[in-house]
């Protein structure tokens, strides 16, 4: 699908120059505006939702980017962000990146040209200012990030501090006793992975490399395969560190299977607090990420910037996540 810049490029003009044009603004000459709408066209350019270059007006409706609606955590934060919005007054409408930021691209301009109210962007994608930088540019639509990077300064941004929520899961094994700590994780989840190695540095326990696991294969299967595979070596952990609940849950698995018990041959925790962690046979142990604190102050931001045009004051918020002891986790066998 073309985009604005490829629409600029063809023009020789601005990004800028070709969204005012489109949008029928009357800086643009009669001829300048023919000649974008034309090359538009040509690129096949999405025009139908402009109606011949003229926005639409929203439908009092916010857009959610959000990587995937697959994992647990994520839909439990995109419902936790649908209720708020609703509760706002709002709908909403959700676009899927992959974790992909060409993708992200496209779900903003997509949503710039649906002239919607306001847009929440979650991504786990580092460079995302820039983005977030053109498309403001020629929209001017409200954004809120609930971003990985905690770099994020020049726009709205939740952060929640991923670093220490590894860090505290560390700690709580090693306090426990632990020296030797597994770590399983899919290719998604390499912060958390320098995050691990970092925390136990800190905590001056050697990383194992044998018991460190990663693989393309997501979710149970992941935490399955991955503690099988560690099993199957020479060590057998005294506990294990899963990049979040779900690998942690097929971990378990593999650890029943293989006829040793929780907690009391391996401990495990997990990282999200997914809704079924105090249901399970064992209840996890896990690290929270305050998913519904995030949703209420993410629309509570946007929903004041999109009532008050005149309120330009840039909020980052650090959120903090918190160790939930359940029963997974005990002192390792003397």
């Amino acid at each position: 699908m073309a985009k604005l810049k490829d629409i600029a490029a063809a023009a020789g003009v601005s990004i800028s120059t070709v969204s005012k044009a489109l949008n029928n603004s009357s800086e643009i000459k009669k001829d300048t505006k023919a000649r974008i709408v034309r090359i538009a066209r040509e690129l096949n350019y999405n025009l139908s939702s402009q109606q011949a270059g003229l926005p639409l007006r929203s439908d009092h409706t916010i857009g959610v980017i959000c990587p995937e609606i697959d994992s647990n955590y994520y839909t439990q934060l995109i419902s936790s962000i649908g209720s708020q919005i609703t509760r706002k007054g709002f709908n909403y409408t959700i676009a899927v990146s992959d974790f992909k930021q060409e993708k992200e691209e496209q779900a903003l301009e997509l949503f710039g040209h649906q002239a919607v109210d306001g847009i929440v962007f979650i991504t786990e994608n580092s460079g995302v200012q820039s983005a977030v930088s053109s498309i403001q540019a020629i929209w001017h639509t409200p954004i809120v990030l609930i971003a990985s990077e905690d770099d994020v300064n020049s726009y709205d941004c939740i952060h929640i501090d991923d670093n220490l929520g590894v860090a505290t899961g560390v700690e709580h094994l090693v306090r426990l006793g632990h020296r030797s700590i597994a770590y399983i994780g899919d290719n998604l989840t390499e912060n958390r992975l320098n995050a691990f190695r970092t925390a136990m540095t800190e905590q001056q326990v050697p990383v194992n490399e044998a018991l460190i696991h990663t693989s393309a294969t997501r979710f149970e299967a992941c935490g399955y395969q991955g503690m099988r595979a560690i099993l199957a070596g020479n060590n057998v952990p005294t506990a294990v560190f899963a990049a979040y609940d779900d690998i942690a849950i097929g971990a378990m698995r593999a650890i029943y299977e293989s006829g040793l018990s929780i907690p009391n041959d391996i401990s495990i925790i997990g990282i999200d607090d997914v809704a079924v962690c105090p249901y399970l046979h064992k209840a996890l142990t896990t690290i929270t990420n305050p998913i519904k604190e995030m949703a209420m102050v993410s629309i509570s931001i946007l929903s004041r910037k999109i009532q008050d045009k005149d309120f330009t004051v840039v909020q980052n918020v650090v959120l903090k996540p918190m160790l939930v002891m359940r029963e997974t986790t005990a002192k390792p066998k003397a």
